[in-house]
């Protein structure tokens, strides 16, 4: 083996490559062509609702225990701790949401005040990171819901809000929660969609929700689990994810030249040798799928929001039900506000036939 000697003096042929000569140690591009390459081997010839059907039986079969996600328990009873009314016809109650018997979820549940004989439709908003039930936009989210008929539950995602020591969520209980987590094979976002999973079965729980009428939905790594967790969870009617659209590839393709993503936890063990994001999003169909993207989120790559609806759009019309398929982009602030909030609200009433 011999080596170049490209010292001052001795020729410098190097200035003449195409490929920068710092690509060959760098570590970043290396494992950029390891994704590009994976992400080539996934499957998206689909011609028919048939071959279709028997990948996603597969994917779905397998994708729990390769990305780490923990068993639940059977739920038992919830405690309501405190039941208070806010201003408008609102009920919140402060509810620990059963997931074993040395864990709770925190949860602020919103209801209408003077309700409907009906068992009414629920949505579980699952805040992005590292926001809690206490976040403003969350709050406002249901407290409009409640108003408009339904019932909006927040949860607290361990490690943040109620879930851990408030003052250090970032990093130290972030760092303690995944690493214990890891130790087990559980990884982060297999984690919150767990925490979902069972926040939709303690909502479909309760006689005064319609159990065939809960709406899963999201914000940014908030927007990842409600994909991850709608695939996962057919019980969830319809899913909303918010500021979440890009694909796996593209984020690590493209975003990792320009972007020093500082934390791993939005990113499942081994998740590429099944599926990408936009295999998820279609496992949705048939059922309502919300897609809403914001341009100034330079953390979700356009190109992938383009590979999601290319996709799932051939993945609805499988089924004949591409009119299930909502996509759009927003030019707004990164928060349920605004004509996020007011387009969360419409789809969420459209579940029961009704507008705002």
């Amino acid at each position: 083996m011999s080596v170049k000697d490209i010292s001052v003096g001795k020729g410098a042929s190097w200035f003449e490559s195409p490929v920068p000569p710092g690509q060959s140690t760098n570590a970043i591009n290396w494992w950029q062509k390891k994704v590009m390459a994976q992400a080539k081997t996934l499957r998206h010839d689909f011609t028919s609702l048939e071959s279709w059907e028997s990948w996603k039986a597969d994917l779905l079969r397998r994708l729990p225990e390769t990305i780490g996600m923990p068993p639940l328990p059977p739920l038992k009873e919830s405690v309501v701790r405190a039941r208070i009314r806010i201003s408008g016809c609102v009920i919140c109650e402060r509810v620990d949401i059963y997931v074993d018997d040395d864990y709770a979820i925190p949860a602020f549940l919103y209801l209408p005040e003077y309700p409907s004989q009906e068992p009414m439709t629920g949505l579980v908003w699952s805040p992005g990171w590292p926001q809690t039930k206490y976040e403003y936009s969350c709050c406002e989210l249901g407290v409009r819901g409640a108003q408009a008929g339904f019932s909006v539950l927040v949860l607290d995602h361990a490690p943040f809000g109620e879930t851990s020591f408030m003052e250090h969520p970032i990093p130290s209980n972030m760092t303690l929660v995944m690493t214990m987590g890891h130790l087990l094979g559980y990884s982060q976002l297999a984690v919150r969609a767990m925490e979902n999973i069972r926040a939709g079965e303690y909502m479909r729980s309760r006689p005064d929700i319609n159990p065939s009428r809960v709406v899963i939905s999201g914000l940014c790594q908030g927007g990842m689990d409600t994909w991850l967790t709608a695939a996962l969870d057919d019980g969830f009617c319809a899913a909303a994810p918010f500021c979440a659209a890009s694909t796996f590839a593209v984020h690590m393709a493209e975003m990792a030249s320009y972007w020093a993503n500082g934390d791993s936890s939005p990113f499942p063990f081994g998740i590429l040798k099944l599926c990408d994001i936009e295999h998820l999003h279609a496992c949705v169909a048939p059922r309502p799928l919300m897609i809403r993207a914001n341009l100034p989120d330079e953390w979700w790559p356009v190109s992938g929001l383009d590979a999601i609806e290319a996709f799932s759009r051939k993945i609805y019309r499988l089924y004949d039900a591409e009119d299930n398929l909502d996509v759009a982009v927003e030019v707004h602030e990164h928060a349920i506000t605004g004509p996020f909030a007011d387009a969360l609200i419409q789809f969420v009433l459209k579940q029961e036939g009704r507008n705002a």
